[in-house]
């Protein structure tokens, strides 16, 4: 069975899988520069093994990235990436503060999985995609029920 758990990976752990998805690696001190500054992470746990990570980095209060979603490709398209995006923006759901945007970049392929989590196309900087956490109704929403943000990259 699969397992979600809410915890950074070790740089080793995080390493394997980047490897595993054939991107580039990373210095081991940089990886763990990297995580340390996580906000948020989950692992895809089977048999005490990881095969699957994800993280949220930013600011901790309004702005987040999520980013580093990797499964091994032996445990792809099994719902493994759903489970660990829905696990984060669950901790994302959980901050106190108004207006909190979590961004992606999507490649074009992943665009209709985001957008199945709330994620909309940023208006003025393609190719990102944001979901708002917590929106406030505040004077600057826009019609759709969007507040436009201040610096317009959204």
């Amino acid at each position: 069975m699969i397992m979600i758990v809410e915890r950074k990976p070790t740089a080793d752990e995080y390493e394997s899988i980047v490897a595993a998805v054939g991107f580039r690696g990373h210095d081991h001190a940089a990886a763990e520069i990297a995580l340390s500054n996580t906000v948020f992470a989950v692992c895809a746990v089977e048999e005490q093994k990881v095969i699957g990570v994800a993280r949220i980095v930013g600011d901790g209060a309004i702005s987040f990235l999520l980013t580093n979603i990797m499964v091994r490709p032996s445990h792809q398209r099994r719902g493994i990436g759903t489970r660990m995006v829905q696990s984060l923006c669950g901790c994302m759901e959980t901050l106190p503060y108004k207006n909190i945007v979590l961004e992606v970049v999507a490649l074009p392929e992943l665009q209709q999985f985001y957008e199945r989590f709330g994620f909309t196309a940023s208006r003025n900087a393609p190719p990102g995609m944001v979901k708002w956490f917590n929106k406030s109704d505040a004077a600057n929403n826009s019609a759709s029920g969007n507040p436009a943000p201040p610096d317009a990259r959204a």
